[in-house]
């Protein structure tokens, strides 16, 4: 399939890999889509606009700030990427047929046709995947002019921003697409419409549809006329769809709007202004978001957690539903808003049209029975698998290319010798196409078992979210692939079941987790200390481990929260460095009236283990981001070690020349992802981490949550 991209503010069309499914989306073959003339061009000219030079007193500050918070390896990758050029997707709003649904979609079913919206979804591109709250059915007479459905849901939200009351008059500066849409809805809604404009024919085509002043923005005098037309009052509302990079159009509509009336910002205008219309005509300034309520909201729109009716009228949803009513009922003229049509053979083209602002909207037709032919040949193919790997060094698959993957691990795994990254699965392909440019993979997917089915790989490293990688885990370790996970293994019960079951009946499975503490240079040496101790250790470590609101994917189900998914790797250095097996656990968590402070991240615990060890976590996520973020002190036979942030070391009572400083800090990632993969190369696997002890974490881990989030308590555990 092909998708069209925006790379160093070129243009350009890509052939991809299909999107892969979701259980909450349906995949839709393109008949249509929609390039807004005024969106997309301010896409592009933005990104000439921000070169490598530009800025540049921001630039390195944010360097600076990424070489403190991911070292100067992870910082080099991000700013490789960016050099090279990052693929932009773009397209949001489009038309097509639905060809396959997701397990959890209620609404939508095979052979619908349907609108789509959502930037990050509905790209101008053969095939897309999009959740189901972003796709409304339309009826395929008005297929064509559905792909404007997006842009139309936005100007809907902006009318009922502005509240309108039959037989008000509103103004809607800026007379593009969206202005266009918004003179045709406000004129449905029965008031008088007033349309603003630097363009004269957009004024006269405001006047086409209805607009009954059109007064030029600069060549006549706009209060003036507006006095006349309001007996003086002023405009009940005024709604601007313009763009512009100062405030002056916010001032003018502040000037044309009557006391107490209502400025509603649709567009894209710098927000400052002078205080004084506000406070002498009291009047209301909203911002309208986008599509409507819903808009950037991961549990309505990715998950299908819609809002009550009776509560939410018009979620984004129902606002494409009412517009789609509007066009099938023929209230909305749309064709003459089409000012150019194109192909994916001929886009850029109308792109460089669109950027000469030399027309309103350009509509994309798709050759989309030949996607639909080439996708259910596709899913009947049988994929012959190959069992020796090949010769040369090993193969790499990453399964996620998000933020932990890019500055962390594969700067380090791209650096190790004899191993190489060659395909990456990530269900944002342009992610994915962007880190495979960055390494030189040989390919990009979106479905993460196309690594597994073809002969790519020889190795998988699991980044995706923490949901998945047990299943993800199975799956690959079935296809005889080598499995290293970026913790954590499990995240609940029924997962640390399917775990067990599968490792013991293939005991030469080739895993490990990304308990990478215990393998750094510092705790290493500490082993070394506590390997002669003659009595129990008593372990204290502190985690300040930041704030993360509760919208945050790792505070969901799919993250499964900070203690499965971080403070795991404390739990593995206990065992670790106890070296004994745990058999209690106590449970303190923080309660707090700020929905944002989660029991999950700000908890006290405490293990208790077979040699008489007891060793205590303290995570926080509400102390001082300027603290440093780990901390640990460990006491044994008249000993003391404090450890802080693996940057020093120091010890009391222990032999001269114990104490340590390190700069860079080193957590262990780099050890142990080289012996992982020199274990895999070797006749018999064995593993950094023995399964075990891979065991007996993460079912400590699992206690630990689940007493964190009743309040607290006590258990037994192995």
């Amino acid at each position: 399939m092909r998708q069209v991209f925006l790379q160093k503010s070129a243009v350009i069309v890509k052939e991809i890999c299909q999107p892969a499914m979701d259980d909450y989306a349906v995949l839709v073959v393109v008949h249509y889509s929609f390039i807004s003339s005024g969106t997309e061009a301010a896409t592009i000219i933005q990104a000439e606009q921000n070169g490598l030079f530009s800025n540049a007193s921001q630039k390195i500050k944010k360097v600076l700030e990424s070489v403190a918070s991911h070292g100067i390896d992870g910082t080099m990758a991000l700013v490789k990427s960016k050099l090279q050029g990052e693929l932009q997707a773009l397209g949001y709003s489009c038309s097509g047929r639905v060809i396959a649904i997701g397990k959890k979609v209620q609404h939508l079913r095979v052979g619908d046709y349907v609108a789509c919206a959502g930037a990050g979804f509905a790209h101008h591109a053969d095939l897309v995947c999009v959740p189901e709250k972003l796709v409304v059915k339309v009826n395929h007479e008005y297929l064509k002019h559905g792909s404007i459905t997006t842009i139309g849901a936005i100007a809907l939200q902006g009318i009922r921003q502005a509240d309108l009351q039959l037989g008000e008059t509103v103004c809607v500066i800026g007379l593009g697409l969206l202005g266009q849409l918004t003179v045709q809805l406000a004129k449905a809604a029965g008031c008088t419409v007033v349309g603003i404009d630097l363009l004269k024919d957009r004024l006269e085509l405001a006047r086409h549809f209805g607009a009954d002043h059109t007064p030029h923005a600069t060549e006549d005098n706009v209060l003036s006329e507006i006095d006349y037309i309001t007996n003086h009052y002023g405009v009940d509302a005024t709604i601007i769809t313009a763009a512009a990079k100062n405030d002056t159009i916010i001032q003018q509509a502040m000037q044309i709007t009557r006391k107490k009336g209502k400025v509603v910002l649709v567009g894209d205008v710098n927000i400052q202004f002078d205080r004084s219309p506000f406070y002498a005509k009291e009047i209301d300034f909203r911002v309208s978001c986008s599509y409507g309520p819903g808009r950037y909201d991961p549990q309505y729109e990715q998950r299908g957690i819609d809002y009550p009716l009776p509560y939410v009228r018009w979620t984004e949803n129902r606002n494409m539903q009412a517009f789609v009513r509007l066009l099938e009922q023929g209230r909305l003229s749309i064709d003459p808003l089409i000012t150019h049509y194109a192909t994916l053979d001929t886009i850029v083209d109308a792109y460089d049209q669109i950027k000469k602002r030399d027309g309103l909207g350009v509509l994309l037709s798709y050759d989309h029975e030949k996607t639909e032919q080439t996708y259910q040949k596709a899913i009947s193919s049988e994929i012959t698998f190959k069992a020796a790997r090949s010769c040369g060094p090993v193969r790499i698959g990453m399964i996620g290319a998000g933020g932990f993957a890019k500055v962390k691990l594969m700067p380090i795994i791209s650096k190790l010798s004899n191993i190489k990254i060659n395909a990456i699965a990530d269900a944002d392909i342009t992610a994915a196409i962007n880190t495979l440019n960055l390494y030189k993979a040989a390919k990009a997917c979106a479905d993460y078992t196309d690594l597994l089915k073809e002969d790519l790989v020889d190795a998988v490293v699991i980044a995706s979210p923490h949901k998945f990688h047990c299943a993800q885990t199975i799956d690959a370790l079935s296809h005889g692939k080598a499995v290293f996970i970026e913790k954590p293994m499990v995240t609940t019960w029924d997962q640390l079941h399917d775990m067990r079951n599968f490792l013991k009946s293939h005991d030469q499975a080739r895993i490990c987790v990304d308990y990478n503490r215990a393998f750094s240079p510092f705790i290493q040496k500490i082993k070394g200390v506590l390997n002669s101790r003659k009595q129990p250790l008593i372990m204290h470590y502190r985690m300040n481990a930041g704030f993360i609101s509760k919208d945050h994917w790792t505070q969901t189900d799919i993250g499964a929260g900070r203690i499965i998914g971080e403070a795991c790797h404390i739990f593995d250095l206990f065992y670790y460095l106890t070296d004994s097996k745990p058999i209690a656990v106590s449970v303190e968590s923080m309660q707090s009236s700020d929905e944002n402070i989660f029991p999950t991240d700000n908890f006290s615990v405490q293990v208790s283990f077979e040699d008489g060890s007891v060793c205590s976590l303290l995570y926080t996520s509400v102390g001082h981001k300027k603290l440093p973020k780990e901390r640990m002190e460990l006491f044994f036979d008249g000993k003391a070690i404090v450890m802080d942030d693996y940057v020093s070391l120091q010890g009391y009572g222990l032999y001269p020349g114990f104490d340590e400083f390190n700069r860079p800090q080193d957590k262990g990632h780099q050890a142990l992802l080289q012996q992982f993969f020199a274990a895999i190369e070797k006749n018999t696997f064995e593993p950094p981490i023995d399964y075990k002890r891979l065991d007996l974490v993460a079912e400590l881990t699992l206690v630990i949550d689940a007493l964190a989030c009743k309040g607290g308590g006590m258990q037994h555990v192995g």
